[in-house]
Protein backbone atom coordinates (compact mmCIF):
# COMPACT_ATOMS: atom_id res chain seq x y z
CA UNK A 1 0.00 0.00 0.00
CA UNK A 2 2.99 2.43 0.63
CA UNK A 3 4.53 1.77 -2.86
CA UNK A 4 0.80 2.90 -4.36
CA UNK A 5 0.38 6.26 -2.09
CA UNK A 6 4.10 7.19 -2.25
CA UNK A 7 4.29 7.21 -6.40
CA UNK A 8 6.27 10.75 -6.89
CA UNK A 9 5.11 10.58 -10.50
CA UNK A 10 1.33 11.41 -9.74
CA UNK A 11 -0.14 14.46 -8.58
CA UNK A 12 -2.38 13.42 -5.82
CA UNK A 13 -5.41 14.83 -4.71
CA UNK A 14 -7.19 13.48 -1.25
CA UNK A 15 -10.70 14.16 -1.08
CA UNK A 16 -11.60 13.10 3.00
CA UNK A 17 -15.39 11.87 3.47
CA UNK A 18 -15.99 11.55 -0.11
CA UNK A 19 -17.70 7.93 0.41
CA UNK A 20 -21.01 7.32 2.13
CA UNK A 21 -21.41 4.67 4.63
CA UNK A 22 -25.20 3.34 3.29
CA UNK A 23 -27.75 2.61 6.13
CA UNK A 24 -30.99 0.97 4.43
CA UNK A 25 -32.14 2.37 1.24
CA UNK A 26 -29.65 5.30 0.90
CA UNK A 27 -27.20 3.37 -1.40
CA UNK A 28 -30.32 3.80 -4.15
CA UNK A 29 -30.10 8.00 -4.07
CA UNK A 30 -26.75 8.00 -5.15
CA UNK A 31 -27.31 5.95 -8.52
CA UNK A 32 -29.38 9.12 -9.54
CA UNK A 33 -26.39 11.81 -8.82
CA UNK A 34 -25.42 13.72 -11.27
CA UNK A 35 -21.63 13.92 -11.23
CA UNK A 36 -20.65 13.48 -15.10
CA UNK A 37 -17.38 14.84 -14.13
CA UNK A 38 -16.71 11.93 -11.70
CA UNK A 39 -18.16 9.40 -14.42
CA UNK A 40 -15.67 10.32 -16.84
CA UNK A 41 -13.12 10.06 -14.24
CA UNK A 42 -14.02 6.08 -13.11
CA UNK A 43 -14.27 5.43 -17.04
CA UNK A 44 -10.75 6.43 -17.55
CA UNK A 45 -8.96 5.50 -14.39
CA UNK A 46 -8.19 2.15 -12.54
CA UNK A 47 -8.55 1.64 -8.72
CA UNK A 48 -5.54 0.67 -7.32
CA UNK A 49 -5.65 0.47 -3.96
CA UNK A 50 -8.63 -0.12 -1.45
CA UNK A 51 -7.73 -0.23 2.49
CA UNK A 52 -10.27 -1.19 4.83
CA UNK A 53 -10.28 -0.49 8.58
CA UNK A 54 -10.17 -4.20 10.81
CA UNK A 55 -12.85 -4.10 13.70
CA UNK A 56 -10.60 -3.95 17.19
CA UNK A 57 -12.21 -4.11 20.53
CA UNK A 58 -13.29 -1.99 22.27
CA UNK A 59 -13.51 0.37 19.68
CA UNK A 60 -15.16 -0.51 15.93
CA UNK A 61 -12.75 2.09 14.03
CA UNK A 62 -9.15 3.43 13.98
CA UNK A 63 -8.39 6.43 16.33
CA UNK A 64 -6.99 7.89 12.92
CA UNK A 65 -9.48 7.89 10.46
CA UNK A 66 -8.82 6.81 7.14
CA UNK A 67 -7.75 10.23 5.19
CA UNK A 68 -5.21 10.98 7.73
CA UNK A 69 -3.77 7.01 7.41
CA UNK A 70 -4.10 7.67 3.61
CA UNK A 71 -2.33 11.26 4.04
CA UNK A 72 0.47 10.08 6.15
CA UNK A 73 0.81 7.01 3.96
CA UNK A 74 1.32 9.60 0.76
CA UNK A 75 3.75 12.03 2.36
CA UNK A 76 6.05 9.06 3.67
CA UNK A 77 5.07 8.97 7.69
CA UNK A 78 5.12 5.76 9.68
CA UNK A 79 1.10 5.25 9.99
CA UNK A 80 1.01 4.57 13.78
CA UNK A 81 -2.95 4.43 14.86
CA UNK A 82 -3.59 7.89 17.01
CA UNK A 83 -0.44 9.27 16.71
CA UNK A 84 0.32 10.84 13.48
CA UNK A 85 1.84 14.20 14.41
CA UNK A 86 -0.43 16.93 13.06
CA UNK A 87 0.26 19.09 16.11
CA UNK A 88 4.08 19.21 15.97
CA UNK A 89 3.75 19.46 12.12
CA UNK A 90 1.46 22.85 12.56
CA UNK A 91 3.81 24.08 15.16
CA UNK A 92 7.15 23.70 12.51
CA UNK A 93 4.96 26.00 10.29
CA UNK A 94 4.20 28.16 12.84
CA UNK A 95 7.62 28.78 14.63
CA UNK A 96 9.10 28.23 11.50
CA UNK A 97 12.70 26.80 13.27
CA UNK A 98 13.56 23.28 13.55
CA UNK A 99 11.64 20.90 15.34
CA UNK A 100 13.56 18.32 18.15
CA UNK A 101 12.62 14.90 17.34
CA UNK A 102 11.52 13.96 20.66
CA UNK A 103 9.22 16.77 21.42
CA UNK A 104 5.91 15.66 21.92
CA UNK A 105 3.09 17.93 20.43
CA UNK A 106 -0.70 18.28 20.77
CA UNK A 107 -3.82 20.11 19.79
CA UNK A 108 -6.03 21.18 22.64
CA UNK A 109 -9.09 22.25 21.15
CA UNK A 110 -11.89 24.17 22.63
CA UNK A 111 -15.13 22.25 22.67
CA UNK A 112 -18.53 21.33 23.91
CA UNK A 113 -19.58 18.63 25.26
CA UNK A 114 -23.37 17.94 25.24
CA UNK A 115 -24.86 15.75 28.09
CA UNK A 116 -28.37 14.18 27.07
CA UNK A 117 -29.72 10.97 28.23
CA UNK A 118 -26.89 9.94 30.42
CA UNK A 119 -24.40 10.33 26.79
CA UNK A 120 -22.22 13.34 26.41
CA UNK A 121 -21.54 14.29 22.27
CA UNK A 122 -18.65 15.48 21.32
CA UNK A 123 -19.72 19.13 19.59
CA UNK A 124 -17.62 20.25 16.65
CA UNK A 125 -15.42 23.37 18.00
CA UNK A 126 -16.34 25.20 14.89
CA UNK A 127 -20.06 25.55 15.95
CA UNK A 128 -18.38 27.67 18.97
CA UNK A 129 -17.89 30.47 16.61
CA UNK A 130 -14.63 31.71 18.99
CA UNK A 131 -13.39 34.72 18.64
CA UNK A 132 -10.11 36.19 19.38
CA UNK A 133 -11.08 38.13 22.67
CA UNK A 134 -12.67 35.14 24.13
CA UNK A 135 -9.88 32.56 23.14
CA UNK A 136 -7.21 34.92 24.79
CA UNK A 137 -9.28 35.33 27.99
CA UNK A 138 -9.67 31.46 28.39
CA UNK A 139 -5.80 30.67 27.04
CA UNK A 140 -4.83 33.09 30.28
CA UNK A 141 -7.37 31.34 32.49
CA UNK A 142 -6.32 27.96 31.72
CA UNK A 143 -2.24 28.32 30.50
CA UNK A 144 -1.09 28.00 34.58
CA UNK A 145 -3.27 24.40 35.01
CA UNK A 146 -1.48 22.93 31.85
CA UNK A 147 2.24 24.52 33.02
CA UNK A 148 1.82 22.86 36.45
CA UNK A 149 2.01 19.67 34.86
CA UNK A 150 4.99 20.42 32.78
CA UNK A 151 2.64 21.01 29.70
CA UNK A 152 3.46 24.09 28.02
CA UNK A 153 0.38 25.78 25.84
CA UNK A 154 1.02 27.98 22.88
CA UNK A 155 -1.22 29.88 20.93
CA UNK A 156 -2.41 28.91 17.11
CA UNK A 157 -5.87 29.57 16.18
CA UNK A 158 -9.05 30.87 17.97
CA UNK A 159 -9.99 27.84 20.03
CA UNK A 160 -7.10 25.29 19.17
CA UNK A 161 -4.04 25.67 20.62
CA UNK A 162 -0.69 24.13 20.68
CA UNK A 163 0.51 21.77 23.30
CA UNK A 164 4.07 20.66 24.26
CA UNK A 165 5.46 18.25 26.31
CA UNK A 166 7.71 15.10 26.35
CA UNK A 167 3.74 12.94 27.73
CA UNK A 168 2.44 14.09 24.20
CA UNK A 169 5.40 12.25 21.96
CA UNK A 170 3.51 8.67 21.72
CA UNK A 171 0.34 8.82 23.50
CA UNK A 172 -2.12 8.02 20.68
CA UNK A 173 -5.70 10.29 20.73
CA UNK A 174 -8.61 10.37 18.84
CA UNK A 175 -8.53 12.68 16.02
CA UNK A 176 -11.32 15.05 16.14
CA UNK A 177 -13.04 14.14 12.73
CA UNK A 178 -13.46 10.47 13.83
CA UNK A 179 -15.92 12.02 17.67
CA UNK A 180 -17.62 14.95 16.51
CA UNK A 181 -20.89 13.69 16.86
CA UNK A 182 -20.37 10.94 18.84
CA UNK A 183 -20.04 9.38 22.39
CA UNK A 184 -16.54 10.41 24.16
CA UNK A 185 -16.66 7.45 26.25
CA UNK A 186 -14.55 5.29 24.28
CA UNK A 187 -12.62 7.88 22.57
CA UNK A 188 -11.52 9.83 26.08
CA UNK A 189 -7.35 9.80 25.88
CA UNK A 190 -6.87 5.93 27.07
CA UNK A 191 -10.05 4.80 26.09
CA UNK A 192 -9.06 2.45 23.27
CA UNK A 193 -6.86 0.08 25.26
CA UNK A 194 -8.35 -3.21 26.97
CA UNK A 195 -5.33 -1.84 29.60
CA UNK A 196 -6.25 -2.43 33.28
CA UNK A 197 -5.02 1.38 33.90
CA UNK A 198 -4.54 4.19 32.63
CA UNK A 199 -1.03 5.42 30.96
CA UNK A 200 0.52 8.44 33.34
CA UNK A 201 -0.28 10.41 30.63
CA UNK A 202 -3.57 9.42 29.73
CA UNK A 203 -4.30 9.81 33.49
CA UNK A 204 -2.82 13.17 33.57
CA UNK A 205 -4.98 14.59 30.74
CA UNK A 206 -8.03 13.60 31.76
CA UNK A 207 -7.24 14.91 35.16
CA UNK A 208 -6.93 18.70 33.37
CA UNK A 209 -10.04 17.72 31.38
CA UNK A 210 -12.07 17.74 35.05
CA UNK A 211 -10.36 20.45 36.22
CA UNK A 212 -10.89 22.61 33.83
CA UNK A 213 -14.53 21.50 33.18
CA UNK A 214 -14.65 22.75 36.73
CA UNK A 215 -13.20 26.13 35.72
CA UNK A 216 -15.45 26.43 32.12
CA UNK A 217 -18.69 26.02 34.53
CA UNK A 218 -18.98 29.08 35.99
CA UNK A 219 -16.23 31.01 33.46
CA UNK A 220 -17.96 34.62 32.61
CA UNK A 221 -17.03 33.63 28.61
CA UNK A 222 -20.03 31.43 29.11
CA UNK A 223 -22.63 33.85 30.17
CA UNK A 224 -25.34 34.88 27.48
CA UNK A 225 -23.46 31.84 24.94
CA UNK A 226 -26.07 29.75 22.93
CA UNK A 227 -23.36 26.65 22.95
CA UNK A 228 -21.34 27.17 26.02
CA UNK A 229 -17.61 26.33 26.09
CA UNK A 230 -16.79 23.49 28.65
CA UNK A 231 -13.85 20.97 27.84
CA UNK A 232 -11.16 20.80 25.40
CA UNK A 233 -10.44 17.66 23.38
CA UNK A 234 -6.55 16.20 23.11
CA UNK A 235 -5.75 15.14 19.24
CA UNK A 236 -2.78 15.36 17.16
CA UNK A 237 -0.33 13.68 19.02
CA UNK A 238 3.36 12.87 18.31
CA UNK A 239 6.78 14.46 17.90
CA UNK A 240 7.72 15.93 14.73
CA UNK A 241 8.40 13.91 11.37
CA UNK A 242 9.84 14.78 8.16
CA UNK A 243 8.02 14.81 4.80
CA UNK A 244 9.94 12.41 2.22
CA UNK A 245 7.78 12.64 -0.73
CA UNK A 246 4.82 15.73 -2.15
CA UNK A 247 1.83 16.22 0.25
CA UNK A 248 -1.70 16.03 -1.81
CA UNK A 249 -4.09 18.47 -2.38
CA UNK A 250 -6.45 17.77 0.25
CA UNK A 251 -10.31 19.28 -0.68
CA UNK A 252 -12.19 19.09 2.73
CA UNK A 253 -15.69 20.50 1.29
CA UNK A 254 -17.57 17.29 1.96
CA UNK A 255 -16.50 17.52 5.61
CA UNK A 256 -19.34 19.38 7.38
CA UNK A 257 -22.55 17.65 5.67
CA UNK A 258 -20.80 14.28 6.36
CA UNK A 259 -20.07 15.01 9.80
CA UNK A 260 -23.31 16.41 9.88
CA UNK A 261 -24.90 13.07 8.64
CA UNK A 262 -27.00 14.96 5.93
CA UNK A 263 -27.15 12.98 2.61
CA UNK A 264 -28.84 15.69 0.66
CA UNK A 265 -26.35 18.39 1.83
CA UNK A 266 -23.66 15.77 0.77
CA UNK A 267 -24.60 15.66 -2.45
CA UNK A 268 -24.87 18.71 -2.65
CA UNK A 269 -21.35 19.38 -2.11
CA UNK A 270 -19.97 16.60 -3.92
CA UNK A 271 -21.23 18.53 -6.98
CA UNK A 272 -19.20 21.46 -5.85
CA UNK A 273 -16.73 19.09 -5.73
CA UNK A 274 -17.34 17.71 -9.32
CA UNK A 275 -17.39 20.60 -10.87
CA UNK A 276 -14.24 22.58 -9.35
CA UNK A 277 -11.68 19.41 -8.50
CA UNK A 278 -12.59 16.42 -10.77
CA UNK A 279 -13.07 18.37 -13.68
CA UNK A 280 -9.84 20.05 -13.88
CA UNK A 281 -8.37 16.54 -12.52
CA UNK A 282 -9.82 15.39 -15.92
CA UNK A 283 -8.12 18.11 -17.74
CA UNK A 284 -4.74 17.66 -16.48
CA UNK A 285 -5.09 13.70 -17.37
CA UNK A 286 -6.11 14.68 -21.18
CA UNK A 287 -3.11 17.11 -21.36
CA UNK A 288 -1.02 13.96 -20.31
CA UNK A 289 -0.16 14.61 -16.66
CA UNK A 290 -0.64 11.44 -14.44
CA UNK A 291 -2.82 12.03 -11.75
CA UNK A 292 -4.42 10.01 -8.58
CA UNK A 293 -7.66 10.33 -6.87
CA UNK A 294 -8.14 9.16 -3.12
CA UNK A 295 -11.58 8.89 -2.21
CA UNK A 296 -12.21 8.59 1.81
CA UNK A 297 -14.93 7.07 3.84
CA UNK A 298 -15.61 6.01 7.46
CA UNK A 299 -13.88 3.04 7.55
CA UNK A 300 -11.51 2.74 4.13
CA UNK A 301 -10.01 4.78 1.64
CA UNK A 302 -9.58 3.72 -2.28
CA UNK A 303 -7.01 4.99 -4.55
CA UNK A 304 -7.63 5.53 -8.42
CA UNK A 305 -4.97 5.96 -11.12
CA UNK A 306 -5.72 8.15 -14.33
CA UNK A 307 -4.94 5.23 -17.35
CA UNK A 308 -5.63 4.73 -21.05
CA UNK A 309 -9.13 2.73 -20.53
CA UNK A 310 -8.54 -1.00 -22.01
CA UNK A 311 -11.48 -1.93 -24.48
CA UNK A 312 -13.25 -3.84 -21.62
CA UNK A 313 -13.63 -0.61 -20.20
CA UNK A 314 -14.58 1.33 -22.76
CA UNK A 315 -17.64 -0.78 -23.86
CA UNK A 316 -18.82 -0.96 -20.40
CA UNK A 317 -18.75 3.02 -19.98
CA UNK A 318 -20.69 2.56 -23.16
CA UNK A 319 -23.10 0.27 -22.56
CA UNK A 320 -23.19 -0.14 -18.80
CA UNK A 321 -22.23 2.84 -17.15
CA UNK A 322 -20.91 2.86 -13.62
CA UNK A 323 -23.38 3.13 -11.19
CA UNK A 324 -22.69 5.70 -8.19
CA UNK A 325 -23.79 3.85 -5.24
CA UNK A 326 -21.49 1.38 -6.23
CA UNK A 327 -18.36 3.73 -5.77
CA UNK A 328 -19.80 5.95 -3.48
CA UNK A 329 -21.55 4.30 -0.84
CA UNK A 330 -19.45 1.86 1.62
CA UNK A 331 -21.13 -0.82 4.16
CA UNK A 332 -20.49 -0.12 7.88
CA UNK A 333 -18.00 -1.54 9.36
CA UNK A 334 -19.02 -4.76 11.68
CA UNK A 335 -17.51 -6.48 13.90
Amino acid sequence: MTSVLTDAVRATTLIPFSLWTAHGREASVLTQAELPHLRAWLAHARRVAVQVDEAHEPLLATLSPPHERAWAQAVGWPVVNGCLPWAARAAAEAVNAPMASDAGWAFISLCNWHVSNGQVTLGDPAHLQMDEATDAVLFNAMQGFFAEDGIALHPYKPGHWLAQSPLLADLPTASLDRVIGRNIDPWLVGGHTLAASLSPAATLLRRLQNEMQMLLYTHPVNDGRGLTINSFWVHGTGAWLPTSHAEPVRVDTLRQPALQQDLIGWLEAWHVVDAEVIAPMLTRAAAGQAQRLVVCGEHEFHVYDSAEPSLWQRLRTRFAPTSLDTVLAVAPLKD
